[in-house]
C-alpha cells in the first residue's frame, strides 16, 4: 500500500492557507490597510467607495473655500479702506480754508486727488489674476487711469471738459443761468430763456413777497416767468424772495429787502420816490444778486451735475454730454444730453456693466460671482466699480480734484464753499445714497458664510475619514495578536505534518 503525495495532505494543503493568511495579515500590518482591493473588503466594499466619495466632495468645497478665503481677505481690507477714505478726506474739505496755491487750487483739493488716486488703486485691486471690482469681466482693469479719467486720452474728452461744455449750457445766452431778466413801468420780470430746457440753467420753483405793495405773479407750469409788480412803495424792511433750482437739484434762495438807505448794502434795494423808481432799484438788486448766485451757486451745482452724467453708468448706462444740436446748435442753446460714444468720451469704468433690473436678481453685481462651498450652499461675492456707492466717491473726489479758481475772482471763494458744501454732503452718506460700508456688508456676510462652511466642512471631513478608515485601516494591535495566534498554529501543523512525513509501516508495525 502506497502512501500519498505530501502535496495532497489535507495537513499541507491546511499549511498552505495559513501561510497565504500570514503572508496578507504581514502585509496589513505593513501597509495598515486591510486589503488592496475593494474587492478584498468584502460586504464593507460599498461602504468604502460610499465615504471616499464623501470625502472627496468634502476635499473639492474645501478647496473652493480656501480660494475664497484669499478673495474676502483682499476684498475685505479693501473695502474697508474704500469705507474709511470717505471720512478722511471729508475732514480735509473745510469749506471756509480758502487758500489758492499757484496751480488754482486749494489744500484741501490736492488731498482729495490724493485720495482719488488710492481709491482707483484700490478698485482696481485683483486676487490670483482676477480684478475684484470688475464684474464678470474679472480679465478686464476695471477704472482708467486718473489722468485719462479727468483730463482725457486724445480725441476723448475727460471730465474736465465735460464740466466745461455743461457749465455753458447752464449759463445760456446771457450769462444768467438760462434766466432774462426786464422791465417795464413799474413791473419787474424774470423770464427762462427760449427754448426752455429741463436739463440746463435754474428753475424758478418759487417768489413770495411780504409785502402787500408789491404783487408777485407766477406763469407756466413749470414756472416759466415771475413778475413783481410794485403797487405802491413797500415798507422799509419788507422783503421779496425768488426760490431757484440748481441743476444738481439744490435750491438757492434770492432775498432781496427794501431799505431807505442810499446806497443801499447787499441784499437790498432802495425804496424809490415812485414805484416804478423803486421797481428799477429791485431790478439792478435782483441783477446783482443774480449775477452771484451764477457766479457761485450754479457753477458749483453745473461742476456736480456734469459728473454726475459723466460717472453714472451703472446697468448699461454711458456718460453723458451736452447736445448742441438739440437747440440751435450751440452749447449755450442746447436743451438736452445726448449718450456720448466710445471715441469722443472716456468710459471711466471699463468692467462688466449690463442691464440692471432689481427685481431680476441674476442682474445684482454680488452674483456676477458666485460659488458652491457646500452642497447645496452658493457665496455670491461679485462687485462693479460703477456701483453707486463707489462711483459717489469717485465722482466726488474727481470733481473736487479737478475744479480750479483764482484767488483775484471775488466770487471764487463763494463757489469753492458751495462746492466743498456739496462734496461733504456726498461723502457723509446719509441720505439713501448706498455707500461703500453698505456694499462691504453685503460682502462681509457672503464672507462669514464661506468661513462658517469652510468649518463644517472640516468637521464633516474628519469625521467620514474617521468612518472610512474604520472601514479600510488594519489595526496593529489587532492583526499582531492575529500574526502570533497564526504562527503558533502553524509551529503545532508543521511538526504534527513533520511526525506524520516520517512514518512508514516498518515503523508504524
Amino acid at each position: 500500500m502506497s502512501i500519498g503525495s505530501i502535496s495532497r495532505n489535507p495537513a499541507t494543503q491546511t499549511l498552505s492557507t495559513m501561510r497565504t493568511q500570514l503572508e496578507d495579515l504581514q502585509r496589513q500590518l505593513g501597509t495598515g490597510q486591510k486589503a488592496d482591493t475593494y474587492g478584498g473588503l468584502g460586504t464593507d466594499r460599498t461602504l468604502s467607495v460610499s465615504f471616499r466619495t464623501k470625502v472627496t466632495a468634502i476635499e473639492t468645497y474645501q478647496s473652493t473655500t480656501d480660494l475664497l478665503s484669499l478673495r474676502f481677505k483682499l476684498l475685505d481690507s479693501t473695502m474697508t479702506r474704500l469705507s474709511e477714505v470717505p471720512t478722511d478726506i471729508r475732514a480735509t474739505l473745510d469749506p471756509n480754508a480758502y487758500e489758492v496755491r499757484l496751480d488754482g487750487k486749494t489744500d484741501a483739493q490736492k488731498s482729495a486727488a490724493i485720495g482719488l488716486d488710492e481709491v482707483v488703486g484700490l478698485l482696481n485691486s485683483e486676487a490670483d489674476g482676477r480684478f475684484l471690482f470688475a464684474g464678470r469681466s474679472s480679465d478686464t482693469k476695471p477704472v482708467v487711469s486718473v489722468s485719462t479719467m479727468l483730463y482725457g486720452d486724445g480725441a476723448k474728452a475727460g471730465l474736465s471738459q465735460v464740466i466745461q461744455e455743461r457749465l455753458t449750457a447752464d449759463l445760456g445766452t446771457g450769462g444768467r443761468g438760462r434766466l432774462e431778466l426786464g422791465s417795464a413801468g413799474s413791473t419787474v420780470s424774470l423770464t427762462r430763456q427760449s427754448p426752455l430746457s429741463d436739463e440746463f440753467g435754474f428753475e424758478i420753483a418759487d417768489a413770495e413777497s411780504t409785502s402787500s405793495a408789491v404783487t408777485v405773479t407766477q406763469s407756466g407750469s413749470p414756472v416759466d416767468q415771475v413778475d413783481v409788480d410794485f403797487t405802491a412803495n413797500p415798507a422799509s424792511g419788507e422783503s421779496i424772495s425768488l426760490d431757484l433750482t440748481n441743476p444738481d437739484g439744490t435750491t438757492s434762495r434770492i432775498t432781496l429787502t427794501a431799505t431807505l438807505s442810499d446806497p443801499p448794502p447787499d441784499g437790498r434795494f432802495a425804496i424809490g420816490a415812485t414805484a416804478a423808481d423803486t421797481a428799477a432799484n429791485f431790478e439792478a438788486a435782483l441783477g446783482t444778486a443774480l449775477d452771484k448766485t451764477t457766479a457761485t451757486d450754479l457753477k458749483a451745482a453745473s461742476a456736480i451735475r456734469a459728473a454726475e452724467t459723466f460717472f453714472d453708468t451703472f446697468g448699461g448706462g454711458v456718460p453723458q454730454r451736452v447736445d448742441e444740436g438739440s437747440g440751435g446748435g450751440t452749447l449755450a442753446t442746447a436743451t438736452d444730453l445726448r449718450d456720448a460714444t466710445t471715441a469722443d468720451t472716456v468710459a471711466w469704468y471699463q468692467g462688466y456693466n449690463p442691464d440692471y433690473d432689481a427685481d431680476d436678481p441674476a442682474t445684482h453685481p454680488r452674483n456676477d460671482a458666485r460659488a458652491r462651498v457646500d452642497t447645496s450652499i452658493d457665496v455670491a461675492y461679485g462687485a462693479r466699480a460703477n456701483e453707486e456707492g463707489f462711483r459717489l466717491l469717485v465722482q466726488s473726489l474727481a470733481v473736487t480734484a479737478v475744479s480750479t479758481f483764482d484767488a483775484t475772482v471775488e466770487t471764487d471763494e463763494d463757489r469753492y464753499r458751495a462746492l466743498m458744501e456739496r462734496t461733504r454732503q456726498t461723502l457723509a452718506f446719509d441720505g439713501t445714497a448706498e455707500s461703500p460700508s453698505d456694499i462691504h456688508a453685503e460682502i462681509a456676510v457672503a464672507g462669514n458664510v464661506a468661513t462658517q462652511a469652510a468649518e463644517r466642512l472640516k468637521v464633516n471631513k474628519s469625521a467620514m475619514q474617521e468612518m472610512l478608515d474604520g472601514v479600510e485601516d488594519a489595526k496593529p494591535e489587532e492583526v499582531a495578536a492575529q500574526i502570533l495566534t497564526l504562527q503558533n498554529r502553524m509551529q503545532a501543523s508543521y511538526q504534527v505534518t513533520s511526525m506524520l512525513s516520517q512514518l512508514s509501516l516498518v515503523r508504524f508495525i
